[in-house]
């Protein structure tokens, strides 16, 4: 059963009838979290008994007091959606967002209604259906563009099909990677494909991709890069990285550690034109905090 709170922080306090219950069976019964969540919850270090951590084991007594705090990130994949976005550029015919890693672009059979697109109907209104003008794996945060109409849908695709070299729709990624490049600024040639799992890689038989890269920052044994991609593959960055070597910090699919809970890749910066007018619209959104840690590890 999925938590009907819809909250990030479940509290209570433990009462007679409850007592020599286990914590696990307390979150579930009275906070509503499903077994997926409890898991989650345990696994990221959310759960304590009277302001201590906790094993889900733990017997309680009347009168303890439980708590169950899930992080931002674990929210989101869990349904539990944020109460606004974070609202970047709006016009008559677009609007842009700061996308939180762990919510859907779209709707999917998992997500049917815990999605970027229920939080823009919410701003918006129920009448409005939104498209987005390219994608963001679910667990990669950043700038994200919708348009409001299939006519600015369609010319922000011709944008974005046409004229990279121009820039008129150019998106700047944040990525920390482990170890450390060679050359410290360049352009990677490859070529993905789709293997039997749900990753894409190196192969001579894919489809080329073409990726600018500048180091700016090395860590211990990690590095901070900035990445702009001139051909856009699925997982372009994810396994052009991993392919080299250098897989994200935090992307278990292409044999990242665990340091953060999803890929270390976040969509900082988007310069596009106006369909419309053909203004030049500019936005950047900030590093989150999961990422900004890896850059001050010692």
């Amino acid at each position: 059963m999925k938590n009907t709170n819809k909250s990030r922080t479940f509290e209570y306090t433990v009462t007679d009838e409850d007592e020599g219950s286990r914590v696990k069976d307390i979150l579930s019964k009275k906070g509503n979290y499903s077994r997926r969540e409890v898991t989650s919850l345990n696994a990221n270090h959310g759960i304590f008994l009277n302001g201590e951590t906790v094993r889900l084991s733990e017997t309680v007594k009347a009168g303890d007091r439980i708590k169950a705090q899930m992080s931002d990130l674990e929210a989101n994949r869990h349904g539990i959606l944020p109460d606004t976005l974070e609202i970047l550029y709006e016009d008559n015919d677009l609007i842009l967002i700061n996308k939180p890693a762990g919510l859907s672009v779209h709707a999917t059979k998992e997500h049917e209604k815990d999605h970027i697109g229920t939080l823009l109907k919410k701003h918006l209104g129920s009448d409005y259906i939104v498209r987005p003008a390219g994608r963001l794996d679910k667990d990669v945060s950043g700038v994200m563009c919708y348009a409001k109409s299939k006519e600015a849908a369609a010319a922000l695709e011709r944008q974005r099909l046409e004229d990279t070299e121009h820039h008129n729709f150019h998106k700047v990624y944040y990525a920390v990677i482990h170890g450390f490049m060679d050359k410290k600024e360049g352009t990677l040639k490859y070529r993905l494909e789709k293997g039997n799992d749900k990753a894409q890689h190196i192969s001579e038989n894919g489809l080329l991709c073409i990726t600018d890269y500048k180091v700016l920052k090395e860590m211990k044994d990690t590095s901070f890069v900035e990445v702009s991609i001139r051909t856009g593959r699925n997982h372009q960055i994810r396994a052009g990285f991993s392919g080299l070597g250098h897989p994200l910090v935090g992307d278990r699919l292409y044999g990242g550690t665990t340091r953060i809970a999803r890929p270390a890749l976040h969509c900082g910066k988007l310069t596009l034109k106006q369909p419309f007018t053909h203004r030049t619209i500019h936005v950047e959104a900030p590093l989150p905090e999961d990422m900004e840690n890896l850059l001050h590890e010692k």
